[in-house]
C-alpha cells in the first residue's frame, strides 16, 4: 500500500481515491516580459481550488486562460493533499 507523508493513498476498503481530471490552458510570460507562450497541462485534483492554488504557488508567471473538467480518474499515487 503506497503512502504519502503519513497518509494512505488507498482507502481502508482497498479502493483508490478518485480525482477530477482538469485541462488548464495558460499563458506564460517570459522573464523579459516580451514574449508569451500558451501552454496546455493536465492535472488530477480533488477541486478547482486545488489547481488554482498550485498554479499560483508553483507557476507564478502563468495566467489561467481556460480551465475545464475532462472527467474523473482513479489516483494510484498522490500528493499529501489527496489523503
Amino acid at each position: 500500500m503506497a503512502k504519502s507523508k503519513d497518509h494512505e493513498v488507498v482507502s481502508s476498503l482497498g479502493q483508490p481515491h478518485r480525482a477530477l481530471l482538469f485541462e488548464l490552458k495558460g499563458e506564460q510570460t517570459a522573464e523579459d516580459g516580451n514574449a508569451a507562450t500558451v501552454t496546455t497541462e493536465l492535472f488530477a485534483a480533488l477541486s478547482l481550488e486545488e489547481i488554482i492554488a498550485y498554479v499560483r504557488r508553483r507557476q507564478q508567471s502563468t495566467e489561467i486562460l481556460e480551465l475545464k473538467v475532462l472527467g474523473e480518474v482513479q489516483v494510484l499515487s498522490s500528493s499529501e493533499h489527496l489523503a
